[in-house]
């Protein structure tokens, strides 16, 4: 199974004062076309969060737009396209516009978009990291409990979680401030009690990551629209870049594991034979 994997969308964001960039909804079908052109096809498309950049409802229902014109229907072999919120979202109109992308499970916590869908021989368990008001995200206690529910029930089977939020320091400071602020320390424990999650998916950093945590590795995918600069120097002011947009592609299967790629958007010379 290939999974494809796009971020931080942030449809509706002004990016006049980004010199080069085709706007939000260009990016996205720029990243959506590459998705419907790779081969194999992907079988699954995660969306992790900060869809809008405001939480508009026009804005979701442009992002469902862009994704019927731009992938084939799941009936079609298209992906099944699976997403939760961002800092940036407003979880409830995500959830009213966006209808099938967020199945929020029937036993959800109250209030949190939570997922669990079985695919191909996958458990995919979306996580919603939001704090209404606030840019950092975390995962609470009933998020915890009812995550604990779930992978008992998928006990010895593989598992993807996906989430907005990282679960780790990246070393970018003003991007850790309002990371992930709680939570972290009890979702490694979950995760390695379980044994079997193969990968923990996320964004919200605008830019290629990698870590680990409770034994699984965290891939954090750079953002569809725009990155962040990469300076790890502590109190750097964050600003952006308009580095080559990429794609997390994840490669999985249950006699091999879980392989990790970032795929380029845009056109390279070559191939060229070695």
């Amino acid at each position: 199974m290939l999974i494809a994997h796009i971020t931080d969308p942030h449809i509706g964001l002004d990016t006049s004062l980004m010199p080069g960039h085709p706007g939000t909804a260009m990016a996205l079908r720029r990243a959506l076309a590459h998705v419907r052109e790779l081969s194999p096809a992907p079988r699954v498309l995660l969306l992790s969060g900060d869809l809008s950049n405001a939480g508009r409802a026009r804005d979701y229902a442009e992002l469902r737009a862009i994704l019927k014109e731009e992938l084939p229907e799941q009936a079609s072999n298209g992906p099944l396209v699976l997403a939760v919120p961002g800092n940036h979202d407003v979880p409830d109109t995500a959830r009213l516009m966006l209808g099938d992308l967020m199945p929020v499970a029937d036993d959800a916590p109250a209030g949190h978009a939570c997922l669990h869908v079985e695919h191909g021989g996958l458990h995919f368990i979306g996580l919603d990291t939001v704090q209404p008001g606030h840019s950092y995200g975390i995962v609470s206690e009933p998020q915890l409990d009812w995550l604990a529910a779930r992978l008992n029930a998928c006990a010895g089977q593989p598992v993807v979680i996906f989430m907005h939020h990282p679960p780790l320091v990246t070393g970018i400071t003003a991007m850790d401030a309002c990371g992930l602020l709680q939570g972290t320390a009890p979702l490694g424990r979950l995760v390695a009690a379980h044994g079997a999650v193969q990968l923990i998916a996320a964004g919200h950093m605008h830019r290629p990551v990698l870590g680990a945590l409770g034994g699984a590795p965290v891939v954090v995918a750079p953002s569809s629209s725009h990155q962040l600069e990469l300076s790890l120097r502590p109190g750097a002011p964050l600003a952006c870049r308009m580095e080559p947009p990429m794609i997390g592609l994840y490669r999985w299967a249950p006699e091999d594991g879980m392989a990790c790629h970032f795929s380029h958007v845009e056109s390279f010379p070559g191939p060229f034979p070695t």
